[in-house]
């Protein structure tokens, strides 16, 4: 374990090296940019707050996908889960349950239900219809962007006109707000912890992990000792499924408030990308979403402050992402580890 994370340590080290030189290379100063991102992202409790409720959610859609990728399977259908979530939240906001104190709890329970809904019907057409996950997640993704649509501006438009601009405001009392009259998202931050410790413990402490490993490591040997690889693949949908779905739930509760188009915001397929890039480490994946969270939030300065482009913060990231992928594909990191360690015992 701690060698997976300083290998990633490493790795993001010599990431950041590579931004450096590339915005060198443009003709911008490196820590200007740095600096302007870090006091746009965590410069006062309000964008702290905000980086960190979205990197709760790329973190949560990394762990789903952390479950699904253990089990050999590309769950692309994450952002369909997550939207299912947010109609799961949306419609316990709809109903007198949303004037309870407890509303919050029961929009998480429903996103958890709907998004595992929806990875079920992704397992079933993999494991009974032979369908590849990629084209039935992708599908499924389709399915529930036009559902929200027609929700949207049918059944649950806003009293006398249909709109795409989203549903009325939930009742204030279904909000998943912060402590009093912070914005702290401290319980997506606690729902975070808890999915976190619980795969933790699933994944590396469980026989039902073991064997979702083993049924991604190789099925037919999987098979060989009697593991029902569809079964398992099963579980591992549906558990990502509920990840994603309270996912969504948060975006819906949390952020908007109300059902919109788009609701998940392309999290989720920014969920496959970390949860590849941190090799299905779950602490690597908080890490890198609170990275990926802090350039999404912070780069906003950089168009106020510098005068840069809107799409400066997406160069900055491609560019972190393909050194990453550069440097665990030549196995730069894991040898540079060997060296240190290998320079310590000399010096031990």
């Amino acid at each position: 374990m701690y060698k997976i994370i300083l290998q990633n340590s490493i790795a993001t080290f010599l990431s950041v090296i590579s931004v450096t030189i590339v915005l060198l290379i443009l003709q911008v100063m490196p820590f200007e940019i740095y600096g302007n991102l870090f006091d746009g992202s965590f410069g006062s409790l309000d964008k702290i707050s905000r980086t960190l409720l979205i990197a709760t959610i790329m973190a949560l859609a990394g762990f789903a996908l952390v479950v699904t990728f253990s089990t050999g399977l590309w769950n692309i259908g994450i952002e369909g889960q997550m939207l299912f979530g947010a109609i799961g939240a949306t419609f316990i906001a709809r109903t007198f349950l949303a004037e309870y104190f407890f509303a919050p709890i029961i929009i998480i329970i429903f996103g958890t239900l709907f998004g595992s809904f929806l990875g079920l019907l992704s397992a079933i057409l993999k494991t009974r219809f032979n369908v590849h996950e990629i084209f039935g997640g992708l599908g499924i993704n389709f399915v529930a962007s036009g559902l929200i649509v027609y929700l949207v501006i049918g059944p649950w438009k806003r009293e006398g006109i249909a709109s795409t601009g989203g549903t009325d405001l939930f009742p204030k009392s279904s909000w998943i707000n912060g402590i009093g009259d912070s914005n702290f998202p401290i319980y997506p931050i606690i729902i975070a912890i808890i999915v976190f410790i619980t795969l933790f413990i699933l994944l590396s402490r469980t026989s039902l992990g073991l064997k979702l490993i083993a049924t991604g490591t190789n099925k037919d040997a999987a098979d060989k000792f009697k593991i029902d690889s569809v079964k398992h693949i099963l579980y591992a949908f549906i558990i990502a499924g509920a990840i994603g779905g309270i996912a969504g739930a948060i975006q819906a509760a949390s952020i908007h408030h109300k059902l919109v188009p788009n609701i998940a915001g392309g999290y989720g397929f920014l969920g496959i990308l970390i949860a590849l890039i941190a090799g299905r480490n779950l602490f690597t994946v908080v890490v890198i979403s609170i990275i990926f969270a802090s350039i999404m939030v912070g780069g906003v300065q950089l168009q106020l402050r510098l005068g840069l482009d809107s799409s400066f913060p997406y160069i900055i990231e491609s560019v972190f992402v393909m050194s990453w992928v550069i440097i665990k594909a030549s196995k730069i990191d894991s040898k540079l580890l060997k060296l240190l360690v290998n320079k310590e015992t000399d010096f031990g």
